[in-house]
């Protein structure tokens, strides 16, 4: 932690995290290794109550938007490139799959020729943010019509 002095000194409108280092790919600190720490949780609570619904634990921190529906699925990702399709019931792990790299943005679905499609960013890279350095891309998922319908 650093000084009053040295708060006072910090440049306006530069980065700064509170800690003196003088690796510039660790100007945010020490990144998040995959020892433990490395991880993210999803929360579902009742808006009346307050009360947790469930919970739900991954092997990478989640940075994606959740992108939940009136299917009652909700779609999100993590900062491994592994997209998820949960139950908004109960929790319970519907489909997921790696699909690139670290999501770290939203998720949107529509609909498009009677189909409904789903789409995520992956591909995600930032120095704090030990990621998978990939090209990024958007992902389409979806059941084409036929498959939809049955």
């Amino acid at each position: 932690m650093e000084d009053d002095q040295k708060l006072r000194r910090a440049p306006l409108g530069q980065p700064w995290s509170g800690m003196a280092t003088f690796n510039p790919f660790n100007m945010f600190g020490r990144p998040a290794q995959a020892d433990g720490d490395w991880a993210g949780w999803v929360y579902a609570v009742d808006a009346d109550t307050g009360v947790w619904k469930w919970r739900l634990k991954s092997n990478y921190p989640i940075l994606s938007g959740m992108t939940p529906t009136a299917g009652g699925v909700v779609f999100f990702g993590d900062a491994g490139g592994n997209f998820y399709t949960l139950d908004v019931a109960n929790g319970q792990k519907l489909w997921g799959q790696k699909i690139g790299g670290a999501i770290g943005g939203g998720v949107i679905t529509y609909t498009a020729n009677a189909a409904q499609k789903v789409a995520v960013a992956t591909g995600f890279t930032s120095i704090p943010w030990p990621t998978e350095v990939v090209t990024g891309k958007v992902v389409i998922l979806g059941l084409d019509s036929a498959s939809a319908k049955q």
